[in-house]
């Protein structure tokens, strides 16, 4: 699961102006007829992720394969759901973290954002209309809904850069590590940039499980997803 969130951290970030304005259409014609949305597919303490959440995420993506000339079958669809409710319990453990280390995302950054978005400026000017029909016609949501949950990604994201933050790699480390796994320093300075960051990612990975089986035993992470 961390690996995925690493690689696909931008992709999975649920709240995107771009994802609520993508294909959705496909949504609304094969999802519900899939799932009852009020249900609950998973729960991060007493919050609940339900599956309107996860088909949202899980059908843009599909979609967006689909535009490319995948198909996408039951099996492709089915692992796309697993993956994406990995992301959402992610994305919730985050925000549950950041707000118990008193971080926020302030009302003027979700309205910044907004304003300053093309998708909701068609003539290069903010228009609060055609930003309540489009959130509603894409998503529909309420515009507080909607600004809601951009909130709630931004501060995920935001917890997330403060956790990569702690993790630092060193020369020495770089160099030592380099030795350990190719049994000597050959090409070390040819190969250093992409092995660096081969090894950041191994330690980022580390790092994020270690803070989400901490969290794990503190806060009770249940699925119900069905295959």
């Amino acid at each position: 699961m961390i690996s995925f969130l690493i690689k696909y951290k931008k992709i999975i970030l649920i709240i995107t102006l771009a994802f609520f304005l993508g294909s959705i259409v496909y949504l609304g014609a094969d999802a519900y007829r899939r799932s009852n949305f009020s249900a609950v597919a998973a729960k991060v303490g007493s919050k609940d992720i339900t599956y309107r959440q996860l088909y949202r995420v899980t059908e843009d993506r599909a979609q967006m394969m689909r535009n490319q000339g995948v198909d996408v079958n039951e099996e492709i669809l089915s692992f796309l759901q697993q993956q994406f409710l990995a992301a959402l319990i992610s994305e919730e453990v985050l925000n549950q973290s950041a707000e118990n280390a008193g971080m926020a995302v302030s009302d003027y950054e979700i309205a910044y954002d907004i304003q300053t978005s093309p998708f909701f400026a068609p003539n290069g000017q903010f228009n609060k209309a055609a930003y309540e029909a489009a959130v509603k016609r894409a998503a529909g949501m309420t515009p507080a809904e909607f600004e809601e949950q951009l909130r709630r990604g931004k501060l995920s994201d935001r917890f997330r850069t403060v956790l990569y933050s702690h993790y630092k790699l060193t020369p020495a480390e770089i160099k030592q590590s380099y030795k350990i796994q190719h049994g000597n320093l050959k090409d070390f300075e040819k190969n250093k940039k992409d092995f660096s960051a081969q090894l950041m990612d191994t330690k980022m990975e580390t790092a994020q499980k270690a803070f989400f089986d901490q969290f794990n035993e503190n806060v009770e992470i249940k699925t119900y997803l069905q295959d």
